[in-house]
């Protein structure tokens, strides 16, 4: 199945059927992607990450693109799941590339468990997060509040349910 909606040079798609706004465009997105549109660039949020490259959803379906060129030293500035891009539009280049991306809202990041004080940013502009555990073992408390550390670290809305509320 492939969704499609036009781009303008001077804004982001805004059809509610745009495949964008089913992974959270909204008018704060289009307004920061703004000067990459009048350079032609497709918006897409990051959806896969691996090896340097990586699937955006973008106007057009996903597509495949290659992250050299926004690819920093710093392990919490990566291209990562839930990042918002702006990509070349087809036939620009082969492979195509993200040229930039969008100020993160939010992230997850978490300390790396390697002896080095780094960070591993493990997603960006979450909106929600949800904190489910199995209740087929002991609850580990000490583990739910790390996941709700990490949650509010992120500056995401959380929310705790009880069994009854699920």
């Amino acid at each position: 199945m492939s969704l499609r909606s036009s781009v303008s040079s001077s804004s982001a798609p805004s059809s509610s059927s745009s495949l964008l706004d089913v992974h959270g465009w909204d008018a704060g997105w289009a307004e920061a992607f703004a000067p990459y549109a009048a350079q032609g660039l497709l918006p897409g949020r990051v959806v896969r990450v691996d090896r340097g490259q990586c699937d955006v959803a973008t106007p057009e379906g996903i597509v495949r693109a290659d992250t050299a060129f926004v690819t920093p030293h710093d392990p919490l500035r990566v291209v990562c799941t839930g990042d918002w891009a702006a990509v070349d539009p087809e036939g620009v280049s082969d492979p195509r590339y993200v040229r930039t991306l969008l100020p993160r809202r939010t992230a997850f990041a978490r300390s790396t468990s390697s002896s080095r004080s780094e960070g591993q940013i493990l997603a960006a502009n979450v909106d929600h997060a949800v904190i489910t555990v199995s209740l087929a073992v002991e609850l580990d408390l000490g583990r739910i509040e790390r996941f709700l550390a990490l949650a509010w670290e992120s500056a995401s809305n959380t929310q705790q349910s009880s069994p009854a509320q699920m």
